[in-house]
């Protein structure tokens, strides 16, 4: 358990560092490019993901699941990491030629911007991450991506300083990613053999194909419905209500990074109490899980709507308004998707029910796709927005309905649904806070403090009461 308390550790900084990062270049950024300007990178992205998306097929997921398979067997490692390395190589090269021939024969706006975009997909060629997630190695990922990350950051607010820099920023994010991947080589040696490559063989490759596919086909759907907002707003609207649904967007994303990153931690360890039979030590962890993901996620979603009249225009400036409703939309978002990132990440690829995962994304795609093309064309981004909440639910609700029959998880969500009535409470305190104020940094200062104090003091209170266990998560020693 102390192992996992680290690696839990890790994450949490990392993403407490993915936390900061964008509360330094989001408002510069919308200040010094300007909504349309970010509209046009983030459709070129959005554009280039898909690509990313294929050359990567499910190996981050496969990978750290088959590598914590082989357990302390550093040859069965290594040839496993060949092998699934070498799919993933040949499925880049060939996403990059047809990236290369969309730039040539297809792609008519902003084309060098879209082109500076494929080191997104360079990227991909040497992302072995999941060799270090698979054997619990977080560290190594965590300290390279906050140094990467940090430089990043100084780069952006020392070369970008007017709308014409687009190309800058786009080679500086693009840029990183690569870098931040190719690092990883230097240690892959502690991990594996790299002279195994010459034992690997044709038939081994292949073999590997099929269960990838499994996870890449509901990761590919999950994501394309992801990705596909910001195409279609792109299509059917304007660069500017892209620009406006990205940044609303990434300030929903930033807290979304630090629910993901529990799964991303208890995925090996789950696999491992599976493999070794621990049925019922992996069934109380992922059941205190889902208490924990909705207690810090309503926390978050209800904070969040409360502050973002005055936040926005004091984080992004004038010109952003339509943020604001945008943000109080996509709230919710942040406890569907924790639940959604438990079940996947816990229980349905552990357990390699990936079946159920499929179904429920193929779904939460369908929804979106009819939501988004009658709504976006009326309402902009907004319409976008109720594409995501609504087709986030959906697939959620499938998943746990599906789970519900092996484990008994759903009375556990209703109990803990008592959280939302505390989020409410916190919200409505925090609004009569805010009539106080005129706005400002000092209003959002105390709407800040007073939000976390109440929901705090009434969490804990609530656990005093019914001597909930829930923080055994983190501080229980086995």
């Amino acid at each position: 358990m102390s192992k996992l308390k680290k690696n839990l550790g890790y994450q949490t900084i990392y993403q407490i560092l993915n936390t900061c990062i964008p509360l330094i270049t989001s408002p510069y950024l919308a200040r010094v490019l300007g909504a349309e300007k970010q509209g046009v990178f983030s459709y070129t992205q959005s554009i280039v993901n898909y690509f990313t998306l294929f050359a990567m097929l499910g190996v981050v997921n496969y990978g750290t699941r088959t590598i914590a398979d082989c357990g302390s067997d550093r040859k069965k490692r290594s040839k496993t990491f060949w092998n699934i390395y070498i799919l993933q190589l040949c499925c880049t090269i060939v996403s990059i030629s047809v990236y290369m021939f969309y730039l040539t024969c297809i792609c008519s706006q902003n084309i060098y911007i879209a082109f500076l975009q494929i080191f997104y997909l360079l990227g991909s060629l040497v992302d072995i991450n999941w060799l270090f997630f698979g054997v619990e190695k977080f560290k190594i990922t965590v300290s390279r991506n906050m140094v990467i990350r940090i430089c990043s950051v100084v780069l952006i607010l020392m070369l970008v300083r007017k709308p014409s820099d687009l190309w800058i920023y786009t080679l500086i994010m693009a840029g990183s990613a690569f870098l931040s991947n190719a690092i990883l080589w230097f240690f892959a040696s502690k991990e594996i053999d790299l002279k195994a490559i010459k034992n690997i063989s044709r038939f081994e490759i292949i073999s590997h194909i099929k269960p990838n596919l499994v996870l890449f086909v509901p990761l590919m759907a999950m994501s394309v419905y992801h990705i596909m907002d910001k195409t279609m707003l792109g299509l059917l609207s304007t660069y500017k209500q892209v620009g406006y649904y990205y940044n609303a967007d990434k300030i929903i994303n930033i807290p979304i990074g630090i629910l993901t990153g529990v799964g991303t931690v208890m995925l090996p360890r789950m696999t491992s109490l599976n493999k070794e039979g621990k049925l019922e030590e992996a069934r109380k962890l992922f059941l205190l899980s889902i208490e924990l993901i909705i207690v810090v996620a309503v926390a978050m979603a209800c904070g969040i709507s409360a502050i973002s009249k005055e936040f926005t225009p004091f984080f992004f400036g004038k010109g952003y308004d339509e943020c604001i409703r945008l943000i109080i939309a996509l709230s919710p978002v942040l406890v569907i998707k924790g639940l959604s990132e438990i079940a996947r990440m816990q229980y349905l690829i552990p357990n390699h029910k990936e079946k159920i995962f499929i179904e429920s994304v193929f779904c939460g795609a369908g929804v979106n796709f009819v939501a988004n093309w009658f709504l976006i064309s009326r309402l902009g981004a907004l319409g976008a927005v109720i594409g995501t909440l609504v087709a986030e639910l959906v697939s959620c609700v499938w998943q746990y309905i599906k789970m519900n029959r092996y484990m008994s998880c759903i009375t556990t969500i209703f109990k803990s649904m008592i959280y939302v009535v505390f989020g409410v409470i916190m919200f409505t305190i925090v609004r009569v806070v805010a009539l106080c104020f005129d706005g400002g940094i000092v209003a959002l200062f105390f709407e800040v403090l007073t939000g976390i104090i109440t929901y705090a003091v009434i969490c804990l209170i609530y656990w005093k009461v019914t001597k909930n266990k829930i923080v055994g998560l983190v501080i229980k020693k086995k």
